[in-house]
């Protein structure tokens, strides 16, 4: 059995992001030929957590709003190259990838990108003087990794473009979703919400390439009498949810973080709308759970969206107020197409973005890597 450990995440049980694609991955492999590995963050995962097939390491950091993730995946390489004793890495994350030149001291590693931080609009990155940073983090990714995947087809193009190395396309995947609309239900009248009058804007954290304030801005330039629903965690850049509240009229309900996916999926599926206005992701997840729920979806008209769904959803032009004002207003009026086109991008999402056979390729690039034959020394090609 070959031991594979992943580093790049910060926490199982998933949250958001990029933890919820390993969790995923790690969750199928095929427990008779792989043994996961998985480094997370101790102050996040709490002693005693466990998960079926999974070997957790805690790995203990500093708290902080740059240092902590860096920090974390930093020990985590190096309690793999001195600790450790795995036949192959897989490295989340491009921005992960500066720790590779440690573990290509002892390791073939494979390194997956969930997008590329560098492409962030400026204006809306947390990063701010150490965004250039966030580009060199592409180099290692592209030439010390022994294979390089990506789940994003614009960001694939992009990389093998610029760095003129191979790059495999591995998008995320969808399960079959199960949402509790009795406990959303419950939730909607504790803020004054009925099913299918309001609409619906979610994300793991609130930050401003989330887009929320156009939301925001759009609705108070509107006369509909619909309400939002705004779900999410909104701690992590202070100074942004106090322009979010500032921009929030009466329509608006801020219900915080939702831990429970059930209930989540419930919201969703119980919204008249879900609106996705993000300037940049690599390849949301969301936008695959919306379209399983079979909930109408306006989305931002990036390239990472329009390839996720195609011509199966409403999109406006993104970071353009008055376009998505204008957008939700043809929505609102145009409920059967709308249903359209929720119905074909429920079909678009099941036939193109299955779990298992996203899996099924990640492991043949193990194999690749793990079985592919050692080149022969100089010495030995002579006594060829």
């Amino acid at each position: 059995m070959k031991k594979i450990a992943y580093i790049g995440i910060k926490a199982l049980p998933a949250n958001a992001g990029v933890d919820t694609v390993v969790e995923k991955l790690v969750g199928r492999l095929d427990r008779n030929r792989y043994e996961p590995v998985v480094y997370v963050n101790a102050a996040l995962v709490p002693a005693g957590t466990t998960i079926p097939g999974v070997r957790l390491v805690r790995i203990p950091t500093l708290p902080g709003k740059f240092f902590n993730a860096p920090l974390l995946f930093l020990l985590a390489a190096l309690h793999a190259l001195f600790l450790g004793n795995y036949d192959l890495i897989n490295v989340h994350s491009v921005e992960t990838c500066f720790v590779l030149p440690i573990l290509r001291l002892r390791y073939k590693v494979i390194a997956t990108a969930h997008g590329l931080l560098s492409k962030e609009p400026p204006e809306l990155s947390k990063w701010g003087r150490f965004k250039p940073l966030l580009r060199l983090t592409e180099m290692p990714f592209t030439y010390l990794a022994n294979t390089r995947t990506s789940v994003s087809k614009p960001d694939q193009e992009y990389l093998e473009a610029t760095y003129h190395r191979p790059v495999h396309y591995l998008p995320n995947g969808i399960d079959e979703l199960c949402p509790d609309t009795d406990k959303a239900r419950a939730l909607l009248v504790e803020h004054g919400l009925e099913p299918g009058k309001y609409i619906i804007f979610t994300a793991g954290r609130i930050v401003p390439r989330k887009g929320c304030h156009f939301v925001l801005q759009a609705l108070r330039q509107m006369d509909a009498d619909v309400k939002l629903l705004v779900v999410g965690d909104t701690s992590h850049v202070p100074e942004y949810t106090q322009q979010l509240l500032a921009l929030a009229d009466e329509r608006v309900r801020f219900a915080g973080f939702i831990a429970s996916k059930e209930l989540l999926f419930g919201l969703i599926a119980l919204s008249r709308l879900f609106v996705f206005p993000t300037t940049y992701e690599a390849m949301a997840i969301t936008m695959l759970e919306v379209a399983a729920l079979r909930t109408q979806l306006i989305a931002s008209d990036i390239p990472e969206n329009r390839v996720v769904l195609q011509e199966h959803a409403l999109y406006f032009k993104s970071a353009d107020v008055a376009d998505l004002r204008a957008r939700l207003e043809w929505a609102l009026a145009h409920e059967a197409e709308m249903n359209e086109l929720a119905a074909g991008a429920y079909q678009h999402v099941v036939q193109h973005y299955h779990w298992p056979t996203i899996i099924a390729a990640y492991q043949r690039l193990y194999d690749e890597l793990l079985f592919r034959p050692r080149p022969l020394t100089h010495s030995e090609r002579r006594a060829d």
